[in-house]
């Protein structure tokens, strides 16, 4: 007979964190499988077509969901005859997902993550097919493709820049459709488009800047260093980085529009299997032992080499000296360095864009009073716009999403003339301490 004793279980109630809420939080997952032509015609991926086909839009609001009703299915050990007949796509897709789960909040929890596999070597289509399955609700997008980030731009020239103006096109028309969106860029950066034992190397140095005015569009490189994403690299015959882009977006998920993800307080990415990082390119060509020449290691990196990536507008992982088991994101800066260099103020700009178009659209082709005697919109129009307008971006700012507006409609416009109203608003984002400088010294009093 056991000891008389108290006992106390602690269980954990799944409570949300109070952050982002409605369709802030709807996230998309697009891979190009463009350089993966067998993936759905053989193997594992034919065998569970049933359950998953190249085109379809999925729809996962869980991890368990995704193995259980789509059959994408997490990694599990293989020799090189088995791997294509019991991975699927060698468990990159799986690790995205469990990422993405596990940084939006809770890994066996719920959310609203939109799924795709799709060839888009010719275009970016996918982009429209996935938000007009979800009814325009995704906010962040994330891209993950194996087509070359860089192309060999000449011997002794710096790369080229590849993917990221046709991916930010697509963003900017879907945003003329009342869908904007964040797009995060996933793409292959370990070689620069040919197959070779040159064009697999990346000189550091050649790297060219990613800004050039695509403010929709962030590109992310980077990884864990483990055994786990070490071997599904190594399995997928075009050895692409696997990349940290689940675990991006279930930070984007998790944060409230106006929130950098690089928030070292709130935004850790550090786990059991995340403890170290790298690139994930630099030399794949293999030694004898089958082993990468170089993956770039974060500690192999210089504090200049990072400031470089940096400024050319590149996200990536790192670490913080003198906080222990800790992996951050860089920033959560876009491709562009105007009004829009931030992921944190696109979102919050887009926020405002959705809810002011809600709320406007019930007053399209509505009757508008006018001034008798002097045909301009009557001033209780005018009150009335500035009121609902203004009690959208109100809600904001008590929220702490931005940090102040103004709304304003002409009294003189004639909307007997052409039959359109002109409201026009402003918002005041909330900044962010992306360096925070102190000053130190000796003294001899505490004055």
């Amino acid at each position: 007979m056991a000891l008389g004793n108290v006992v106390i279980k602690t269980t954990d109630g799944n409570i949300p964190r109070g952050t982002a809420s409605g369709n802030e939080k709807v996230t998309g997952l697009l891979f190009d499988v463009s350089l993966q032509p067998e993936l759905f015609t053989a193997g594992y991926g034919k065998n569970n077509e049933g359950n998953l086909a190249l085109n379809d839009v999925l729809y996962v609001t869980s991890r368990k969901s995704a193995s259980q009703d789509f059959g994408i299915i997490e990694r599990v050990s293989a020799t090189e005859d088995e791997e294509n007949n019991v991975n699927f796509y060698h468990g990159i897709p799986a690790y995205h997902i469990r990422e993405f789960f596990r940084m939006s909040g809770n890994i066996d929890g719920n959310g609203k993550l939109y799924v795709m596999f799709a060839d888009c070597s010719q275009n970016w289509d996918a982009i429209d097919i996935m938000q007009r399955v979800s009814g325009g609700t995704i906010n962040q997008l994330g891209i993950y493709t194996e087509q070359p980030l860089w192309r060999q731009n000449g011997a002794e020239e710096k790369y080229t820049l590849n993917l990221v103006k046709s991916v930010n096109d697509k963003a900017v028309a879907m945003a003329e459709q009342h869908q904007p969106l964040s797009i995060i860029l996933a793409a292959n950066c370990s070689n620069t488009g040919a197959d070779t034992a040159e064009g697999k190397k990346i000189d550091l140095n050649k790297i060219p800047t990613a800004l050039c005015e695509s403010s929709r569009t962030s590109v992310i490189f980077g990884q864990a260093r483990s055994n786990l994403v070490s071997t599904m690299q190594k399995a997928n015959k075009n050895n692409t980085p696997v990349g940290f882009l689940g675990a991006m977006l279930g930070c984007l998920a998790k944060a409230n529009v106006q929130e950098s993800v690089a928030w070292v307080k709130q935004f850790n990415l550090f786990d059991d299997n995340f403890q170290n990082i790298e690139l994930g390119f630099g030399d794949i060509n293999q030694t004898d032992g089958e082993e990468f020449i170089s993956l770039n290691a974060y500690e192999s990196l210089s504090p200049t080499l990072l400031d470089d990536l940096d400024d050319k507008g590149y996200i990536f992982l790192i670490k913080y000296a003198g906080r222990e088991n800790g992996i951050y994101v860089s920033k959560d800066q876009t491709c562009s360095d105007g009004d829009f260099r931030t992921i944190a103020r696109n979102r919050t700009i887009n926020k405002s864009r959705r809810a002011v178009r809600s709320a406007l659209l019930p007053y399209v082709n509505s009757p508008l009073m006018v001034n008798p005697t002097t045909g301009f919109l009557a001033p209780s129009k005018i009150t009335a716009f500035k009121t609902l307008i203004g009690d959208i971006l109100k809600k904001m700012q008590s929220d702490q999403e931005i940090s102040g507006y103004s709304v304003n409609i002409d009294a003189n416009q004639n909307v007997l003339v052409d039959d359109t109203l002109r409201i026009s608003y402003v918002i005041v984002p909330v900044g962010v301490a992306v360096k925070i400088y102190v000053e130190e010294g000796l003294s001899l009093t505490a004055k």
